[in-house]
């Protein structure tokens, strides 16, 4: 996976994933989305919209970021193409 960090906005961010997102990359996808929340920002955009495959893990990813950011007051959106990685976050309400 690779992940790109893309400064929108003052005070907004969004993360540009690539790849898959499973249990292999968890620890660079935190270390990244801890880069963003020491930087001040309110608003992260995660860009899944180039992710070819998600696990049960990523899906966990996913949550627990929501909610850590929730935590943090940081508002969270997820941007993605329609397909398989789509249909799964829509079962888990996480879209």
């Amino acid at each position: 996976m690779e992940i790109i960090h893309k400064q929108t906005k003052p005070g907004e961010t969004a993360l540009i994933l690539t790849g898959t997102l499973n249990f292999m990359v968890r620890k660079e996808f935190q270390m990244a989305l801890q880069g963003t929340q020491q930087e001040g920002i309110q608003h992260i955009t995660l860009d899944l919209s180039q992710v070819s495959f998600i696990d049960c893990v990523g899906l966990g990813i996913l949550a627990s970021t929501k909610q850590e950011l929730n935590e943090a007051q940081i508002t969270l959106s997820l941007l993605t193409a329609p397909g398989r990685v789509f249909d799964v976050l829509k079962q888990m309400n996480l879209d």
